[in-house]
C-alpha cells in the first residue's frame, strides 16, 4: 500500500537543538544534517516504518497551539522585531515539525506514540482553471469559470478589460502622481513559479531537491500571471519566487513560509504575501482528524500567523466555489456559502480577496462567506477577467480554449489587492498589517450597502481612496 504524506510535530531536543533559524539553514543546505536533527522524532516513531518525505526539512515552530478553543493566542512578540531592514537574533523554537510518510495502515498507532503530535499534509491546489463537473474529488485541483447567471458575471463571461481600465478603477493615479509606484517594497509569491526574464524577480526560495529555481518558471505559468497582477498597480515592486505548487501540500507550504520569515528575520523582506491557492472541498471532520480545513492548529496555519507577526501582510484568494457558478473541480461539499472559505485562507490574520469584474459585478464562482474560521471572510473583492500576463500583445499570450483568454480566478484578483497594499507601503513604509489592514477597508467602494456582504466582504478596493485615508491620518 503506497504511504501517505504526514507532519510530525515533537518537542525540540534543546541540548542538541541549534536555534530554530540556524538549523533550518542547515537542513537546507545538507540533507544529512537535517536527518540528524530528525532522528531524536524519528525515534520517537521507530518501528512503524515511518520515512523522511522526499523534500525533508525540519521546519522549526516558533508558536505553541492555543490552550483548548478560543484559549489566549501564543505571544509572538520576537517576531516583531523582523520588521526592520537588518539581521535579528535568532529565536529557539517551541517544536519542531518533521514531513515523513507513513503508511495509512501505521496512522493509528502513530498517533498513540508519545511525544509525538500528528497533523495531515493535505494537497493544495491551484485557483485555476478544469473542465470536470462538481463532485469530483474532495481534494479536487482548483476552479474552473462556469455558467452564466442572470446577475453575476459567468459563463459566457463579458469581455476582458485592458491594466489601463483596471488601473483607472483602482485610482492609481494620485499615488504614482506623488511619486509612489511600489519601489522599495518586496512582494513574496508562493506559487508554482514566475518567469524572472520578463517579471522583476529578485530572490526566493525552493526546496531541496527541487527542479525549479526561483525565477526558472515558463511564462504562461500561474506564478507569473500572479506577478503581472501584482505589477498593476505597483509597477516599481520587486519580486521574491517560493515556488512549490510542483508538489503541493500544506507541508511543503509550511517550509515556504518558513522560508520567507527567514528573509524577514535577515533583511526584513518580502514584505508581504501573495497566496492564491488552497482546497476545493471540505472532508469529513470524523474521517481527517486535525485537517487543515477544520484545525485552527494546525502548523501551517500557525507559521502563517508568525509570518503576518513578523510585520508581513499574508493575502489570500477567497477560492471559487461560489454557489452560482462554481468551478468544475469544486467539491458539493466545499460549494457555496460557509462552505468555500476555509483553511488558512479564513484566518481572521490574512487579508482575504473575492473577485469582481470591471463592471463590479461580483464574478459567480468566487467563493462566498463566512469563512469556516473566521466568519468574516473574504475581507474584500477586487478586479479580475483582464488582460495581464494572458491576452492580446501580453507575455504570456493568448491560451487556447479551453483555457481563459485573460487573468481570471479570485487567483488573480488577489494579486492586484496585494499590488495595491505594496503601493500604499511605498507610500507608507511604516505600515503594519493592521495598518493596511484599516487603509485598506477605509478605501472600499460599496456596492451592496451592507457592512460586510458574504460575496463582496466589506467592498472593492480603491487605491486612491486608500491612499487618501493615509494622508488625512498622518
Amino acid at each position: 500500500m503506497a504511504k501517505i504524506k504526514v507532519l510530525l510535530e515533537i518537542e525540540p531536543p534543546h541540548a542538541e537543538q541549534p536555534e530554530g533559524f540556524g538549523a533550518f539553514r542547515e537542513a537546507v543546505a545538507s540533507g544529512t544534517s537535517a536527518f540528524d536533527q530528525a532522528l531524536p522524532g524519528l525515534d520517537l516513531v521507530a518501528g512503524l516504518g515511518v520515512e523522511p518525505d522526499e523534500r525533508f526539512v525540519p521546519v522549526p515552530m516558533f508558536s505553541a497551539p492555543r490552550q483548548g478553543e478560543g484559549g489566549p493566542q501564543e505571544p509572538l512578540g520576537a517576531l516583531l522585531e523582523f520588521a526592520v531592514p537588518e539581521t535579528n537574533p535568532d529565536i529557539a523554537p517551541t517544536s519542531v515539525v518533521l514531513p515523513v510518510e507513513v503508511a495509512p495502515t501505521r496512522l493509528a498507532e502513530l498517533r498513540e506514540r508519545d511525544g509525538v503530535v500528528v497533523w495531515p499534509s493535505s494537497p493544495l491546489h491551484l485557483y485555476a482553471e478544469d473542465e470536470r463537473g462538481p463532485g469530483a474529488d474532495v481534494q479536487a485541483q482548483a476552479f474552473d469559470l462556469a455558467r452564466s447567471v442572470t446577475g453575476l458575471d459567468c459563463r459566457p463571461f463579458r469581455q476582458g478589460v485592458s491594466i489601463d481600465t483596471v488601473r483607472a478603477l483602482l485610482g492609481v493615479t494620485r499615488p504614482w502622481q506623488d511619486g509612489f509606484r511600489g519601489q522599495n517594497i518586496v512582494v513574496g509569491i508562493l506559487d508554482e513559479g514566475v518567469n524572472g526574464q520578463v517579471y522583476p524577480v529578485s530572490g526566493g526560495f525552493t526546496s531541496p531537491g527541487a527542479a525549479l529555481q526561483p525565477g526558472a518558471a515558463p511564462i504562461t505559468s500561474h506564478g507569473s500571471m500572479c506577478a503581472a497582477d501584482i505589477l498593476v498597480a505597483a509597477p516599481a515592486a520587486r519580486l521574491y519566487d517560493y515556488p512549490f505548487l510542483g508538489h503541493p501540500d500544506s507541508g511543503e507550504a509550511l517550509t515556504m513560509f518558513q522560508a520567507v520569515l527567514e528573509h524577514r528575520r535577515l533583511d526584513g523582506t518580502p514584505h508581504l504575501t501573495n497566496n492564491s491557492y488552497g482546497f476545493t472541498g471540505v472532508p469529513r471532520r470524523d474521517q481527517v482528524p486535525g485537517h487543515e480545513i477544520w484545525d485552527l492548529d494546525h502548523p501551517l496555519h500557525r507559521k502563517v500567523r508568525e509570518v503576518v507577526a513578523s510585520g508581513a501582510a499574508a493575502f489570500f484568494a477567497a477560492g471559487n466555489c461560489g454557489a452560482q457558478c462554481p468551478s468544475g473541480n469544486c467539491h458539493r461539499s466545499g460549494i457555496g456559502p460557509g462552505r468555500s472559505v476555509h483553511a488558512s485562507n479564513s484566518l481572521a490574520e490574512v487579508i482575504t480577496v473575492a473577485a469582481v469584474n470591471s463592471r463590479g459585478e461580483r464574478v459567480g464562482y468566487s467563493s462566498q462567506g463566512p469563512g469556516m474560521f473566521e466568519e468574516k471572510k473574504p475581507d474584500l473583492a477586487c478586479y479580475t477577467h483582464f488582460f495581464g500576463n494572458f491576452g492580446p500583445g501580453r507575455p504570456g499570450g493568448e491560451p487556447a480554449p479551453p483555457r481563459s483568454p485573460f487573468d481570471n480566478g479570485t487567483s488573480a484578483a488577489t494579486p492586484v489587492a496585494a499590488g495595491v497594499a505594496a503601493l500604499l507601503l511605498s507610500a507608507f513604509p511604516e505600515l503594519t498589517p493592521e495598518g493596511l489592514r484599516e487603509a485598506l477597508l477605509a478605501g472600499l467602494v460599496n456596492p451592496t450597502g451592507k457592512v460586510w456582504d458574504a460575496g463582496y466582504g466589506r467592498g472593492i478596493v480603491n487605491a486612491a481612496a486608500s491612499y487618501s485615508f493615509l494622508l488625512r491620518k498622518t
